[in-house]
């Protein structure tokens, strides 16, 4: 696809998505988009057939260094090489499959292209090695560690719209940005914002609760932030949480109306700012046009 500015457009949400990351320099959420994303790798007529699981891996040397190409859609792909086909991957696959000393390259030569340094591919995404030392508190938050294993979106979906969750009443600002966090369990909560100075007090209600009385777009959504299953999603996705959790509703207890809404939670007071420890990723991130 093509624009009248610059040649290139989105071909799907994914890249609007991440076109709008991207633009606003928000790692987390290029990151975030991009592990539940369906990505693409090229496929070439001439693979042999008779090795399944097999094929080959294209790349692109950057200062010695080889970078495994990656594609958020075929269109981006035919952009940066000419192949014959392509294959659907996920970036779980992707990380489990790169080679020990290579980087990542997804989506080169496009405005939404970002480079991963070879030190930081294992980190990209939960694996059993990087969860390996982390102990659920709950069977919620071992469904969840295993959910984004898998990875399974379904799963870790309906796990945490059915969940309860420890939120607090004021919104706060999250290395400068706008969030709502909520946790699994006390022990997350206490990883996350324990021993700070906070007299912001918190509730334990039902996650969709959260989302019903969500304070507007510009606001993010941090389950469990700075935590392994740590998830974030920008705040114009949470009515399309909404609208999954009142189907999985239907889907289980039949038509009926879903309950109202309780008290809102959240206060108009200014939120306090809360600055998280980096999460190993956010400098290995750049642009590449």
């Amino acid at each position: 696809m093509t624009d009248e500015t610059g040649g290139w457009a989105p071909a799907n949400d994914v890249e609007r998505d991440l076109q709008r990351a991207t633009g606003d320099g928000d790692i987390d959420a290029v990151m975030s988009i991009l592990a539940v994303a369906p990505l693409v790798v090229p496929g070439y007529r001439d693979e042999p057939e008779a090795q399944p699981g097999r094929q080959r891996l294209l790349t692109r040397e950057r200062d010695g260094v080889p970078y495994l190409l990656v594609f958020t859609s075929p269109e981006a792909m035919h952009r940066a090489v000419p192949a014959d086909g392509w294959r659907a991957t996920t970036l779980t696959e992707v990380v489990c499959g790169t080679p020990d000393g290579w980087g990542l390259a997804v989506n080169p030569v496009t405005p939404i292209g970002v480079l991963v340094k070879p030190e930081d591919v294992p980190e990209l995404v939960p694996t059993e090695r990087t969860m390996r030392g982390f102990t659920p508190a709950g069977e919620v938050e071992r469904l969840l560690r295993d959910a984004l294993v898998a990875p399974d979106a379904e799963v870790l979906l309906d796990v945490l719209v059915t969940a309860q969750v420890i939120v607090p009443t004021q919104a706060l600002e999250m290395d400068g940005v706008l969030a709502v966090p909520v946790f699994t369990s006390a022990e997350r909560h206490e990883e996350c914002l324990g021993g700070r100075d906070l007299d912001v007090p918190v509730v334990t209600i039902d996650f969709i609760s959260v989302l019903r009385q969500w304070p507007g777009d510009e606001y993010r959504l941090a389950v469990n932030p700075g935590s392994p299953i740590g998830v974030t999603l920008p705040g114009e996705r949470v009515r399309h949480l909404v609208a999954y959790a009142e189907q999985l509703v239907r889907r289980r207890l039949g038509d009926g109306p879903p309950p109202p809404p309780p008290v809102a939670p959240f206060t108009g007071r200014e939120p306090p700012p809360i600055h998280l420890p980096p999460n190993g990723i956010g400098g290995a991130l750049r642009g590449e046009g």
